[in-house]
């Protein structure tokens, strides 16, 4: 079956991930956690119709991607915003298109099938976090530009308006929550999703 869904998954490095966390969690805990919050955003939204892609340029996230059989897309542009509309402008031969925050614990198979069905059927589908960031963004018109950084929803949405580009909200938890602060880990601790449960069994996410 031809592909005809693509997934930019933004990912700086495995050196240093989760900087906020820095205080509180320690650097091999915090790598571990990125690795298999990523590795269960992959597993989420494998299917056969979808095309998912790392955005990076970072050499460890590269050889990691490879590993849990995704490709890599390395951009030339330096900043979220400019690396994700690279990565849009250069994958528009698919039918729909979503880039999707690494640090989204809660995502199951379940809502990533949801999520592409609902791409598939709207101009532009956008999720908000707690602090107004965008974590998740797609659908089936291909923008022409990323707002990240602070207040990204409120800017993503005030671009979308201004161009008359229909949008629709989704407000599950399981697409809009991310690992950003300590409470945000507490709660992911607190509430064990399944992939979580199984770090305790297994040394390193290369395994699983």
């Amino acid at each position: 079956m031809d592909k005809n869904f693509v997934i930019g998954i933004p990912l700086r490095d495995f050196s240093d991930p989760m900087t906020r966390l820095s205080s509180d969690i320690n650097l091999d805990e915090r790598i571990n956690l990125m690795k298999h919050m990523f590795l269960n955003i992959v597993k989420s939204f494998q299917e056969t119709n979808v095309e998912i892609f790392s955005i990076t340029k970072d050499s460890s996230v590269i050889d990691y991607s490879k590993k849990i059989g995704i490709e890599s897309f390395v951009s030339k542009s330096k900043g979220l915003s400019e690396e994700a509309i690279e990565f849009l402008n250069s994958n528009k031969k698919y039918k729909g298109w979503s880039i999707c925050h690494a640090d989204l614990p809660y995502i199951t198979k379940y809502y990533a099938k949801n999520w592409i069905n609902e791409c598939m059927n709207n101009e532009i589908l956008i999720c908000e976090s707690k602090d107004s960031g965008t974590p998740l963004i797609g659908g089936n018109n291909y923008i022409e530009s990323f707002h990240y950084g602070e207040n990204s929803y409120k800017k993503h949405t005030e671009m979308l308006n201004n161009k008359n580009i229909n949008y629709k909200k989704v407000f599950h938890k399981e697409l809009s929550f991310e690992v950003d602060d300590l409470e945000d880990y507490k709660q992911l601790v607190k509430n064990q999703p399944r992939w979580l449960r199984k770090i305790s069994n297994t040394s390193s996410p290369d395994r699983i």
